[in-house]
This record gives structure tokens, sequence and C-alpha cells, in this order.
């Protein structure tokens, strides 16, 4: 396994569109915090508390979230790779076991780098546009929220990542996925409060909250979006188990 591990890690290394999503997933969050601390009277306007500054941010950090896991399974059926990839290892569960914690790793070091950033820059951002000081304010719970974006981005990695496995699309998976979690359906919650269990609402709350509208809390929010992402795992690990991949 950990041989497997290792070559998934060197693909990744070695792909330019994978370095540049994954680097575009840490740097986007971030410069969005930074205009919107710039813009500081909207968040007068929008009564965000101190804790909840910058995380707002990390929602637009999913699209490439999903387009780099669905790149990390993708990319070997485009070029023919995959072929080679289970010559290397030919236990296709091993080697989808191992595109998995590739994936839920990479995603989770760009919640941990990437929200932190984002939120004390805010921070400084208002500061600096207000003429005071800066005084950074990271209490315990917002280093709870921080943990809880790498958790929503682990599940949202891994339910793109299955889904791009079972439809053998990346096209498929952006459809499907990137308008979920851009906000075409958290209008709709309070007509159809049934639509809070998908998979993009049901763990919304784990990047920032939202006030008024009838969405899961973070916890069972978190139990619904990780069941999700199991059971698109299991389907995923049994659809590439019967694939042809000649095909």
């Amino acid at each position: 396994m950990l041989r497997a591990v290792r070559s998934e890690v060197w693909k990744l290394l070695t792909s330019r569109s994978m370095i540049l999503v994954a680097a575009g997933a840490v740097v986007l969050p971030v410069l969005l915090a930074y205009a919107s601390g710039l813009n500081s009277d909207s968040h007068a306007a929008m009564r965000i508390a101190t804790r909840g500054r910058g995380f707002e941010a990390a929602g637009f950090g999913q699209p490439l979230i999903i387009l780099l896991a669905s790149l990390i399974v993708s990319s070997e059926y485009a070029n023919g790779q995959i072929r080679t990839s289970l010559a290397a290892t030919p236990k296709r569960t091993r080697l989808l076991t191992a595109k998995t914690i590739v994936t839920a790793v990479l995603s989770t070091l760009i919640g941990l780098v990437a929200t932190p950033i984002a939120v004390l820059l805010e921070q400084w951002t208002m500061a600096n546009s207000a003429g005071s000081g800066f005084v950074p304010v990271f209490t315990r719970e917002m280093q709870g929220n921080v943990l809880t974006v790498a958790l929503n981005y682990i599940l949202i990695a891994l339910i793109a990542q299955s889904l791009t496995v079972i439809t053998r699309s990346i096209i498929a998976t952006i459809v499907v996925l990137v308008p979920m979690v851009l906000g075409f359906t958290i209008g709709l919650v309070p007509m159809f409060p049934i639509l809070r269990f998908l998979p993009d609402l049901a763990g919304i709350q784990l990047l920032t909250r939202y006030p008024g509208i009838p969405l899961l809390a973070p916890l069972p929010g978190a139990l619904v979006m990780t069941t999700w992402a199991i059971m698109m795992l299991v389907l995923s690990m049994v659809f590439f188990d019967r694939q042809d991949i000649n095909a």
C-alpha cells in the first residue's frame, strides 16, 4: 500500500495541472478574504462576528477541491496511464485506496493551510482599512472552525473522486457538483427542506454559518455528508473493480 501511495504522490507532483489547481485552492480563498477585508463595511452590514470573519471565503475553494479530486483519477483515464498503474498495482481496490488517501490528505492540507491565512489576512486588512492596530484574534472556537473546513474539504473531495470513478468523466462531476457548492441549491431549501440532506448543503455550515436558513446544524450535517462520502466510496470501489479499462 505504501508503494502505491508513493506512486500516486509522484504522479501528483509531476502533474502541472494538479499542482496549479492545488495552488489555486489555497490562493483563491486567501485573495477573496483579502478583498472582503478591504470592504469592511460589508461586515458591519452582515453583522459577521469576529469568529466568522475569513471563513466565508472557504466555500469558494470547494470548486477547486472538486476539480483536484477529479483530476487525480480522471487524468489517468484521459492519457491511458490507468493501464500502467494497474500493471504496477494489479489489485484495483488497493490502487483506488491509494488515490483516496492522497485525495484526503491533500484536501486536508489545503484546508488547514488556506483557512488560517485567509482569516488572519482579512483581520489584518480590516485593521489597516480602519486605521487601527492589527491585533490577531484566533480563538479556540476559530481553531475548531478551521478543522471543520478541512473536514468539509475532505468529504467533498472524496465525493467528487468517487463520482468521477463511477462516471469515468471529469465533466460529469463538475457539472453535477460545482453548481451545487456555488449555492444554486441553498435558495431552494426554504421551499424544499429535503434538499438540506444533499451532500453540499448537509455540510455547508462546516464552512461558515447561514443564519435564517433551515439547514442542518454542523454536527448532524457532518454525519450526513460523511454518510454520502462513505456510500459514494463503496460504490466507486465496486464500479472500479468491474470496469473494463480498455473500453
